[in-house]
């Protein structure tokens, strides 16, 4: 039989059809993959009913189109790829406390715990959310969006987006948090001339209440549900309580408690006062009650008492307890509110003890301040060794009393911004006190804020993301100080680098104390004993006796100590902020991290403007120093050795000036609000970057020596008599 050779012609068809057919079949997916991402945050009728949730889920529709251009993402639609799916609320009773119930009155929260589980089925994803409440059901969707999809609430007018183009999580997982403590949230310090001090005391100024209730945004965002601002002395009696109201109406649909802290007659900073001190008449009960009534013409959740007269100045409390504790008994049994005692590292006689409040029902915010924590045992603040007596009134008032926890992020008068300096320290020192305050089972950290530029944000928003445990797939995250960082900038080379900067800062500002020169003096400082009082590390020698009494070894160990230690971190945080310049250029070249490495370049920016402030003060002290010689031994000819040292010194202050103004384009909020003089409600009648924008403190030391003044009224940029507040002894 002879061989038949199959013809290739057949063989062909019958791939061609094959083809087809497989063509065939990939159409419908390749059709499908062709149409926009489509997301449904799917939410029953009764949980939009809840205010809280409502306002998260149609926030969340809106971040998530952003988040993922081109999608199609609405709440409730009839059909998506993928499914969030809320639940409904719990039923009355159901919800259970984050903690056991305590032994005193507390401000109480919502169950804020939440839980998601996510499968896929086909090309269908649903992601199931558990949670008790509706602030649960927010903190949940913000919590998504935030610790899995990419979003970065890091700024009420900056949030960093992802781009996704296709549903980045797995098929099957799990997701979880917990805050850590009942209330968390922020004290914005509006004695200060902030970001939004006029904004919350003015409802005439421009887009007053848009900027006020973007920042209740970045506090829902950031699963924050307290916020307290400290109230003004000429706010308009008339106009502002309305403006209260709906600040906190607005709060109130995000979740968030909203508490004011007032004095019962402080002088100090334009603080509103509650009663006059020398005017007696009508009785300061009554003025207690007249006061109470006007305030509260607002729904306040909390109110927050300081006692003093000032920073140290007698004790109000002390000399009218009754009065005090009449105050506290009618915020609590008329009006129904909290009210909290406001604490500072400011002893009685230096005896380390810590005011109480009068009453055992009223609860007690534990104050430490800068960049120090609770704990270490170096820590000069305010003539204190260290602040670790605040550590062990937190033990103590938690057994007995509501008590919350009140650091700061950052501190303004001369110490950081002002300056400007970027202080990494408040990281380590903030985790490191978040941490021992849930240890030791403290319901609240309020964290106190004074501003959000020269990287400041970073701080705030590390603090309000560690105030929660995550957990994914049962697992609970390890957290550093630098967690949040590395979100921002996941490239092992630049973590690496900001934590070199941080071990700089830690050996040379703090255990080497070199912070007492980076800051400028306060001009409490600068007066004559026994006037001199002391509000942040300064040094231990005043600038005039080195001039004139110091003899030559007392000056040459200032030249071996502090200004060598000055000039070596100086060029040591020069050299490294190079190296981060180098490695943003190659991340820039490759394309990766195209959003966030402005923001790296930021705080990029302060670190080296940190650099050469150390320069520059070591070169202004080696002035003063050469300046003794010089008036002693006047060169016969030529420059002074201390004029050429004070020529480096302006030399150093205008490379300085060049990167600050580039600092100013990053600004968020406008340089005529931040950085020029203006009018205020405030003492100060600038913004609170003022200072920084001509860096006035850097040009008035390089005259002091110039000039050989030292006192506090020569370059003075403070108005005496508005932060003294002399006149409210008599008026309001």
């Amino acid at each position: 039989m002879p061989v038949i050779l199959s013809s290739p012609l057949p063989r062909l068809g019958r791939l061609a059809a094959l083809g087809h057919f497989l063509l065939a079949l990939l159409l419908p997916a390749a059709a499908a993959s062709a149409q926009p991402l489509r997301i449904g945050v799917m939410a029953p009728p009764q949980l939009l009913a809840e205010p809280v949730a409502r306002a998260a889920a149609e926030d969340c529709v809106s971040l998530l189109a952003k988040g993922f251009p081109g999608a199609f993402v609405a709440l409730n639609p009839p059909d998506a790829q993928v499914l969030l799916i809320l639940p409904k609320p719990a039923a009355a009773g159901v919800a259970q406390r984050l903690h056991p119930p305590r032994p005193y009155p507390t401000l109480g929260s919502a169950p804020a715990e939440f839980s998601w589980r996510w499968t896929r089925r086909g090309d269908r994803r649903r992601l199931v959310l558990t949670a008790a409440s509706p602030e649960g059901v927010a903190a949940g969707l913000y919590a998504l969006l935030q610790e899995k999809l990419g979003f970065r609430f890091l700024h009420p007018r900056q949030t960093v987006f992802p781009a996704h183009r296709f549903w980045p999580l797995p098929n099957s997982a799990s997701f979880s948090g917990r805050p850590r403590f009942d209330q968390r949230g922020f004290h914005l310090h509006t004695l200060h001339p902030t970001e939004l001090s006029e904004q919350l005391h003015d409802p005439g100024f421009p887009g007053a209440l848009k900027d006020v209730t973007d920042y209740l945004d970045w506090l829902a965002r950031n699963g924050q549900n307290v916020f307290q601002f400290f109230l003004l002395r000429e706010v308009d009696r008339r106009a502002w309580p309305a403006h209260a109201r709906r600040i906190i109406a607005y709060a109130k649909s995000r979740g968030i408690k909203c508490g004011v802290e007032i004095s019962l007659s402080m002088l100090q900073q334009q603080s509103f006062q509650t009663i006059t001190l020398l005017r007696p008449l009508p009785t300061y009960s009554r003025q207690v009650d007249r006061t109470l009534a006007w305030l509260f013409q607002a729904p306040w959740d909390f109110l927050t008492m300081e006692a003093t007269m000032g920073e140290h100045l007698p004790l109000i409390g002390g000399l009218l307890p009754k009065v005090q504790a009449h105050l506290e008994c009618e915020v609590a049994g008329r009006y129904g509110a909290r009210l909290f005692y406001a604490t500072h590292v400011i002893t009685p006689d230096g005896l380390c003890t810590v005011r109480r409040p009068e009453l055992a029902d009223s609860g007690i915010l534990i104050h430490t301040v800068m960049s120090y924590s609770a704990s270490e045992p170096k820590a000069p603040v305010y003539g204190n060794q260290n602040q670790c007596f605040m550590l062990e009134a937190a033990r103590v008032e938690n057994a007995r009393r509501e008590t919350w926890y009140w650091p700061e992020s950052s501190y303004w008068v001369c110490f950081d911004s002002s300056v400007p300096l970027l202080l990494l320290t408040y990281l380590d020192s903030r985790f490191d006190d978040m941490n021992r305050m849930a240890q030791i089972g403290t319901s609240g950290h309020l964290t106190f804020s004074s501003g959000w530029e020269w990287g400041y944000w970073l701080v705030d928003w590390s603090i309000a993301r560690w105030s929660w445990s995550y957990g994914d797939d049962g697992k609970i995250r390890t957290i550093t100080p630098f967690s949040r960082l590395a979100e921002l900038f996941p490239d092992p080379a630049l973590l690496h680098s900001w934590r070199e900067a941080l071990a700089l800062q830690n050996l040379f500002l703090k255990e080497q104390e070199l912070q007492r020169y980076l800051s400028a003096l306060t001009p409490f400082s600068e007066l004559p004993p026994p006037l001199a009082t002391s509000f942040q590390p300064e040094p231990d020698f005043r600038y005039s006796w080195l001039l004139e009494q110091a003899g030559a070894p007392r000056a040459a160990r200032v030249l071996r100590g502090p200004v060598q230690e000055l000039e070596c971190y100086g060029r040591l945080m020069a050299e490294l902020c190079d190296r981060i310049d180098l490695r943003l250029a190659a991340l820039q070249k490759t394309g990766r991290q195209p959003e966030p490495l402005p923001l790296a370049r930021e705080l990029a920016t302060g670190l080296r403007v940190g650099a050469l402030r150390a320069e520059h003060r070591a070169a202004t002290l080696r002035a003063l120093i050469a300046k003794r010689r010089d008036n002693v031994s006047p060169p016969e000819s030529g420059e002074t050795v201390s004029l050429l040292y004070l020529k480096q010194a302006a030399r150093l202050r205008r490379e300085a000036l060049t990167l600050v103004k580039e600092q100013e384009t990053r600004y968020r909020f406008p340089p005529a609000l931040l950085a020029v003089r203006r009018p205020s409600l405030t003492a100060y009648r600038f913004g609170y970057l003022y200072p920084a924008a001509g860096l006035i403190f850097w040009e008035r030391e390089e005259e002091q020596v110039r000039r050989e003044r030292f006192d506090p009224l020569f370059m003075n940029i403070w108005d005496a008599r508005r932060i003294l507040g002399l006149e409210s002894l008599f008026f309001r």
